[in-house]
């Protein structure tokens, strides 16, 4: 665990730019209440059955969320660099993760208590805006993802995926195809085809 250094600040400030105008004193004031941690590959950094209490940003890496259904792992989200994550049903009424989230290569997270946001929005006008346009973003990123998913054909679910999902072009950077082929509800033989066959379409 570790203080913030410059560019840090620099990465949360390109996190929060998209959603809100705030001031530099504002942004100073957040910062104080995040922590930095450094995660292996394949380290958890939430586990079945543990509370979620931080929302975090990824500073470097990429995190799988996952649960398991009948003792396969479904893909919940996948968040790569320069976007922020969390187990949002454990952190609004504490119940215990059903979810995994784990570094699926070497990964650097800055994360906030979810008591200091609370705080801060609070005492904060500019943070409890930032904090309301954050949240009609995650909102409508999982709307999105309900619509790609709710299609029965694969090549529509590839094509809507560019189209629709924000972090489509973030999620496709880093992240191992059989990640985003789960993310997607399909095989890899599936996304490996409809991935061919997508990208020969654009030539």
């Amino acid at each position: 665990m570790n203080d913030l250094s410059t560019h840090d600040f620099e990465l949360l400030h390109a996190f929060i730019k998209p959603f809100s105008q705030i001031s530099q004193k504002t942004l100073e004031e957040i910062g104080i209440y995040f922590t930095k941690n450094f995660y292996k590959k394949g380290e958890s950094i939430l586990k079945i059955g543990e509370v979620e209490t931080k929302a975090s940003i990824v500073l470097k890496g990429v995190v799988h969320q996952y649960v398991f259904d009948e003792g396969e792992c479904k893909t919940i989200n996948i968040t790569p660099k320069g976007l922020g994550f969390n187990n949002l049903k454990s952190y609004i009424d504490g119940s215990p993760s059903l979810e995994v989230h784990e570094a699926i290569i070497n990964t650097t997270i800055i994360s906030i208590e979810k008591k200091d946001i609370e705080t801060l929005a609070q005492n904060n006008h500019e943070f409890s805006y930032l904090m309301f346009k954050i949240y009609e973003r995650i909102l409508l990123d999982r709307e999105n993802r309900m619509v790609v998913l709710q299609n029965r054909n694969p090549s529509k679910r590839f094509s809507l995926f560019h189209e629709i999902v924000e972090r489509a072009d973030y999620i496709l950077k880093d992240t191992q195809d059989k990640y985003v082929a789960s993310y997607l509800n399909m095989t890899p033989q599936q996304y490996s085809k409809e991935k061919k066959c997508f990208y020969r379409s654009k030539k």
